[in-house]
């Protein structure tokens, strides 16, 4: 699996997470079937699991007239999954942005995308 396909994985997990209410560990369990070996998969895990709090607020924060309860699923795993990999140093901004953008046109809304970019972009 290369990094992008990861990438999508870690937002299914983080996705489960959100609707079933499941801990991360189990959500990235069922996704990853229990070979959550990966560095990478390992490092966002446990990053959301201790800064998930922080990452809603920090993204909330940077949406106009809208809270981050109430963007789509989706969305909000998107999100998480960028801002974490941002935070960790795992790649530049640009390729966070981008690859956050890629995922939000293949499972998101239309326009999801742009907002997406924009909460990103101010980091």
């Amino acid at each position: 699996m290369n990094r992008h396909e990861t990438r999508e994985q870690v937002v299914f997990a983080l996705y489960q997470h959100l609707l079933l209410k499941k801990d991360v560990r189990s959500a990235f369990a069922n996704v990853f079937e229990d070979d959550i070996s990966d560095d990478y998969i390992l490092q966002i895990m446990l990053d959301i699991e201790a800064h998930e709090d922080q990452y809603i607020e920090e993204i909330g924060a940077r949406l106009k007239k809208w809270t981050f309860d109430r963007l789509n699923l989706v969305d909000q795993a998107i999100l998480l999954e960028a801002l974490s990999e941002y935070r960790l140093g795992i790649a530049d901004k640009a390729v966070v942005i981008d690859e956050a953008v890629n995922i939000s046109h293949l499972y998101s809304d239309e326009d999801a995308y742009k907002y997406i970019n924009g909460v990103l972009d101010n980091l």
